[in-house]
């Protein structure tokens, strides 16, 4: 059974999250589990441990008042309550250890999944510090089948076979096409021994590879790209190292400003 780990902080944006994870996964046997976390300042103050108290009943209360919202909208859904208290990151490698989920799956604010989700700094320091596939949810976006889910990548020499495994389970359950939208550096690259080594990692899947040049704002490119093709969610890899970190340069994300409805399938390099 698939396990599905769905952060919230009771917002709109982290149910929003939540329900499209659930009709994503309506059709399969899957179990959920809920996350809160809660942290306190530390302050000397002799009250420290009644607000832990009250914050840990709040947390509980939350989830109990979301699973009822969930339950109303999915009332077949497997879904297990969980309030942890902690620092974010800490907490929740924690929790991806002892649940063992397949994917996390986080809500994001703004116009843009790109800009709001990675400038706001308790996300980036998840993104930066939890390497776990995580599903990255706009807050206007409503779930559609993929029909079409473009990659962007820069075919660097990475061992992408320990984890597609989200990206490939998603692709079989819709019969998606995925589209490799490649970025071309200056440096040579075998095109076709890349192609080739890419397409190995997922037999009997409608693959098609596609070229752009890493000029002027590469968001914007990748995005336009979505739309010319209506691709409907995007996949990375959040390399260690420039690749990833030059496409989300704040400076280029903050243009980004009419693509909300872009989901982002995040995927972490190994090691």
């Amino acid at each position: 059974m698939r396990r599905v780990l769905l952060l919230t902080d009771f917002s709109e944006i982290a149910r929003n999250a939540a329900i499209y994870a659930l009709k994503m996964f309506e059709k399969e046997q899957a179990h959920f589990e809920l996350l809160n976390i809660y942290d306190v300042e530390f302050s000397g103050s002799p009250y420290i441990m009644q607000v832990k108290e009250e914050m840990a009943e709040e947390s509980m209360r939350g989830l109990r008042k979301e699973l009822s919202l969930l339950h109303a909208k999915f009332p077949n859904a497997r879904i297990e309550l969980a309030s942890r208290f902690g620092a974010m990151t800490e907490v929740l490698k924690k929790e991806i250890n002892d649940y063992e989920p397949e994917i996390i799956i986080l809500g994001c604010k703004g116009e843009s999944a790109l800009e709001h989700f990675l400038l706001g700094s308790t996300a980036l320091e998840i993104i930066k510090h939890v390497h776990f596939p995580m599903l990255v949810v706009p807050k206007e976006a409503r779930f559609e089948a993929p029909d079409k889910i473009a990659f962007a990548t820069d075919l660097k020499d990475v061992d992408i076979s320990k984890m597609v495994g989200p990206l490939t389970h998603l692709i079989k359950a819709y019969n998606s096409e995925l589209l490799f939208l490649n970025v071309l550096e200056e440096e040579y690259i075998n095109r076709i021994e890349a192609e080739e080594k890419i397409a190995a990692h997922f037999p009997g899947i409608k693959l098609s590879f596609h070229f752009i040049d890493n000029e002027g704002d590469l968001c914007k490119s990748i995005l336009k790209f979505m739309d010319e093709n209506d691709a409907t969610l995007l996949t990375l890899i959040r390399h260690h190292h420039s690749f990833f970190q030059r496409i989300f340069n704040p400076h280029i994300i903050k243009k980004m400003v009419r693509h909300p409805h872009h989901p982002m399938l995040i995927l972490h390099e190994q090691g």
